[in-house]
């Protein structure tokens, strides 16, 4: 069994959602999730926009694996699932940091259809000064991974709920789940929905490998 924690809730909204998960396997459009889209016309991932200095270059410790999600289920993953992932997101936990158990879900990934990324140009936060989404976390790939990504997305976007959408995982550990509803080209990556600034700095951080 692979456990984890989300990093920050988010509601969808534009081309790539990071679903909070809250589905049991049926719909799967459950509860909070954020955005995986394009940065706005004209903004550059690595900007100024009210959030920490951006991270970039190799992606240091475990890399990042974008996995296909093949289905859900409610509740942490049983023990000995294979090519599972316990996920909860972080409103979940309370100011204990102690997860409820009826607020997990079990995410079962395709780890043969996914791409490992081991270097990004930049992971930022910073502030939505278009949309009012909140805070948002821009990532920049390299030009092999955007192409592999493009395709990627492309696949998982002709798909239902869940199977639409894509775990980003280090270390064993789910990151966000963003749902992909169009395929997303040229390398620069947008995560946005309700992230506050330290939520958005944490995930950038922790898909940054920094």
């Amino acid at each position: 069994m692979r456990s984890g924690w989300a990093r920050g809730a988010a509601v969808a909204g534009l081309l790539l959602a990071a679903s909070a998960v809250a589905g049991c396997g049926g719909d799967g459009d459950g509860g909070d999730g954020g955005v995986f889209g394009l940065p706005a016309s004209g903004a550059s991932p690595s900007g100024d926009g009210g959030g920490g200095a951006a991270v970039g270059g190799v992606v240091s410790g475990p890399p990042l694996l974008l996995l296909p999600v093949k289905r859900e289920d409610p509740g942490p993953c049983p023990s000995g699932a294979t090519d599972a992932y316990t996920y909860t997101p972080t409103e979940q936990t309370g100011a204990t940091g102690q997860a409820d158990q009826a607020a997990q879900f079990c995410l079962h990934v395709d780890p043969d259809a996914g791409m490992t990324v081991r270097r990004t140009k930049s992971v930022k936060a910073s502030l939505d000064q278009q949309y009012s989404q909140g805070f948002v976390v821009d990532i920049d790939l390299d030009s092999a991974d955007a192409a592999r990504f493009g395709e990627l997305t492309g696949k998982v976007a002709q798909r239902q709920s869940p199977r639409n959408r894509i775990a980003m995982v280090r270390g064993g550990k789910v990151l966000s789940a963003p749902s992909v509803l169009s395929a997303i080209t040229g390398g620069e990556v947008r995560i946005s929905g309700t992230f506050d600034r330290d939520e958005a700095e944490q995930l950038a951080r922790d898909l940054g490998g920094g």
